[in-house]
């Protein structure tokens, strides 16, 4: 249905730009400045938004699904090889060609940048 997806799609793009606010306000709370083990922000947690829903990792290649939120593409893709609705909201959900979110890797790759010798030290 037409509605529903126009919906889904304002929906997305509203989190889109809340993710972008919040990265936004991290970059001017941070300084811009690389963090280092005694500077980091977040200690040793990457912010929950980062993690993909699915394999609850940082996400290397986030894609931007119709149910608004972002996942690894790898562990969408296979989700939605055995599934047909969202993993997060249960909704139908097509196999659509999956964007990739570039501003949230963009956020990650910058926050990882930031937190580095953090990311060095934690096991997998």
């Amino acid at each position: 249905d037409r509605a529903q997806l126009l919906f889904c799609t304002e929906e997305a793009r509203e989190r889109h730009f809340a993710a972008l606010r919040a990265f936004s306000s991290y970059v001017v709370a941070t300084g811009g400045a690389t963090a280092t083990a005694s500077t980091a922000v977040d200690d040793e947690c990457e912010p929950p938004d980062f993690l993909c829903p699915i394999t609850q990792q940082l996400m290397e290649r986030p894609v931007l699904a119709l149910d608004g939120f972002s996942y690894e593409e790898a562990a969408l893709k296979e989700w939605l090889s055995s599934n047909s609705t969202s993993p997060m909201t249960g909704e139908p959900m097509a196999r659509e060609p999956l964007p990739l979110n570039v501003s949230f890797r963009n956020a990650i790759a910058h926050w990882k940048a930031q937190h580095r010798v953090l990311l060095e030290d934690k096991p997998r």
